[in-house]
């Protein structure tokens, strides 16, 4: 006759045997620390990619500024030609609306700010007397543009021999709306 084994506790009192395997409760803490892990994750992930995103955005954004900066040099260099006109005036010229250059640029796959017409705009400080504060970027002005030994022409256009220029970006990106101005001077000689 075969006699079952009889398990004996601690106290000695018969138990029976333990099956193997993993409680209600474990499953579920187990579960809770995993679904919090792969939130945090998802998490991570998503705001990793709004931050390549916001990366790709700006390096577009200086790029064209970067770009757009050597064709206004380029184009204030050739204004230099002999037999050239009013060099400041030619250059302001080429930089109207309908000129070689025109104040308005593209910026592949951005999009501008809403009410602007485009994303890149060139602006030409024709104002001596305006100041650094007044134009939003550190130009040291106001400065005598024209060498006539002071600083408060309204209008140089003419006359300029300095034109202060500024390239500025403004597009609505993955964090909201954007800028990135640059500011540099081009010289006639």
């Amino acid at each position: 006759m075969l006699r079952a084994k009889v398990i004996r506790g601690v106290r000695g009192a018969a138990c029976a045997p333990r099956r193997g395997g993993f409680t209600l409760v474990e499953i579920s803490l187990a579960m809770t620390v995993l679904l919090v892990a792969m939130m945090a994750m998802s998490a991570s992930t998503i705001r990793t990619h709004a931050l390549r995103r916001q990366n790709h955005e700006r390096a577009m954004a200086q790029n064209a500024i970067r770009q757009m900066s050597e064709e206004i040099h380029a184009l204030a260099d050739e204004l230099q030609a002999p037999g050239a006109g009013s060099w400041s005036s030619d250059f302001i010229a080429g930089l109207s609306p309908g000129g070689s250059l025109g104040n308005t640029f593209a910026i592949g796959e951005l999009n501008a700010q809403v009410g602007a017409a485009s994303v890149g705009t060139i602006t030409v400080v024709l104002n001596e007397a305006i100041s650094d504060d007044e134009l939003g970027v550190e130009l040291g002005m106001p400065r005598d543009l024209d060498s006539d030994g002071q600083a408060d022409n309204a209008d140089v256009t003419g006359t300029a021999l300095i034109l202060p220029i500024i390239i500025t970006a403004r597009w609505h990106g993955v964090s909201g709306d954007v800028e990135i101005k640059h500011p540099f001077y081009v010289i006639g000689y």
